[in-house]
């Protein structure tokens, strides 16, 4: 998913796009599967832009397919999925944003029976390179009780073998425990604290997130998840799954499409692949909740990654501060308190961000000749701060808004039940008052045939 927009992306949005894309690419898979669309190729790329708040939460575009008529079936196929989600679609974007996607249609050229054939192993399995840890815990601002809880689990996984093996512990505990979950909030430094522990432990790092797994072929991606950790022991690396809420969540247990027996299939693969494997994985989350509990038996220790307080802002923007910047003056320790406060509530991504955008907006108006103070920073920092405050505003209304949405989708619901209700009795009372009537007027008729019959009776002699 493709984000153009400068605006601050919540987490709970990004997470129901990337759910809504894989949505549609099932979606698309499946139409596909349809004799009549097999030979039909379709493309997309989904894109978050700007757009005017009348537009509509999403729009669509289609290449031009000459000669290609079944493609205009599909476009109306794909269409009418779009229309069914448009209330999740206006719940979930933001306003003045818009879901853009782009479909290119082409007629296949291999045959629909040699295009169902399995891929080949070199085709369809993804490759994995690990890398040199980038940061150090020099580098990286932690709390001291977090800096402690990750020592001691270090300790733990240094001294494995010696505590496991040497002195006995495996005959209590069978299978020791290699895998830390940093969870929290976005931009708290977990992904800097995975590269940390791997420099930590002279290894290389094998970064992967949930894309980098997910197979456009259906039931691939648990053999890339395989290839991943073939690919960690074989060079020593230390594991981090990003974002690994995807591959930790519960399992599904009503699955009604092939996507979702798909992620469950994913999700088995690696409780299997962690009961085997023997070296340290680092997952990053932002929920501890929402884990299967199979997963907690495999989790060696759940570390908690908190929004920074001031005096931790301040030592984080020390760090982020480099010595080359042309200050007209030293800064002082109440100066660092001066930036911190103007940036309260900021993760240590945003901090960094706010330095940036700080240092570009000098290099753009004065260039070289640029020199800093403070107030530069700290009123970067507030602008910073006034435009998340209004973020979370919008955000917090779009919430009310989806609360209202559903709430008077439901009171239509009643109220149509309510009417066709309604409408029942008035018909059922209608024919019971019909029914009345004819009987009514059979009575009447049935005396008036009486007394007409009577009066032609010839008189009793």
């Amino acid at each position: 998913m493709l984000i153009t927009t400068n605006r601050t992306i919540p987490q709970e949005t990004r997470t129901y796009l990337k759910d809504f894309e894989n949505k549609l690419t099932a979606h698309i898979s499946k139409i596909q599967q349809h004799q009549e669309y097999s030979h039909l190729n379709c493309e997309k790329s989904c894109t978050l832009a700007e757009a005017p708040d009348d537009k509509l939460p999403y729009k669509n575009s289609y290449n031009d397919c000459v000669g290609l008529s079944r493609s205009q079936a599909v476009r109306k196929i794909i269409e009418d999925f779009f229309e069914k989600q448009k209330s999740s679609l206006e719940d979930n974007i933001p306003s003045g944003l818009q879901l853009c996607t782009s479909f290119v249609f082409s007629e296949g050229r291999v045959p629909p029976a040699e295009k169902e054939e399995k891929p080949s192993d070199e085709e369809s399995i993804a490759t994995f390179t690990p890398e040199k840890p980038r940061y150090s815990f020099d580098q990286v601002y932690l709390p001291d009780t977090v800096k402690n809880e990750i020592e001691e689990a270090l300790n733990l996984l240094r001294y494995q073998k010696l505590i496991y093996q040497q002195w006995g512990f495996s005959q209590v505990d069978p299978i020791p425990k290699s895998v830390l979950n940093f969870y929290g909030p976005p931009g708290t430094g977990k992904t800097m604290c995975a590269h940390a522990v791997a420099h930590s432990m002279g290894r290389p790092l094998l970064a992967l997130n949930y894309s980098e797994i997910e197979s456009k072929y259906v039931g691939e991606a648990p053999k890339n998840l395989t290839k991943a950790f073939a690919t960690a022991k074989e060079t020593n690396s230390v594991i981090f799954f990003d974002e690994a809420d995807s591959f930790l969540g519960k399992r599904i247990e009503n699955v009604t499409q092939g996507a979702e027996q798909a992620l469950n299939s994913l999700r088995s693969q690696m409780l299997i692949l962690l009961e085997e494997f023997s070296g340290i994985v680092l997952f990053a989350t932002n929920l501890v909740t929402n884990f299967d509990k199979a997963f907690e038996s495999r989790i060696l220790k759940h570390i908690k990654f908190e929004l920074p307080d001031e005096n931790a802002r301040m030592h984080i923007i020390e760090k982020k501060l480099p010595a080359q910047i042309p200050f007209a003056k030293p800064y002082t320790f109440e100066d660092l308190r001066c930036i911190s406060q103007a940036g309260e509530g900021f993760s240590g991504r945003e901090i960094k961000s706010a330095i940036l955008e700080t240092l570009l907006s000098k290099a753009t108006k004065e260039g070289e000749q640029a020199t800093f103070s403070i107030e530069d920073f700290a009123t970067r920092f507030r602008m910073k701060k006034e435009e998340k405050e209004r973020l979370l505003e919008e955000e917090r209304k779009r919430k009310e808004q989806k609360i209202l949405n559903a709430l008077r989708r439901k009171d239509d619901e009643t109220q149509s039940d309510s009417e066709e209700v309604t409408d029942k009795e008035e018909n059922t009372s209608e024919q019971t008052s019909d029914s009345e009537l004819e009987s009514n007027q059979e009575t009447e008729d049935t005396q008036t045939l009486g007394q007409v019959s009577s009066e032609h009776l010839p008189e009793a002699e």
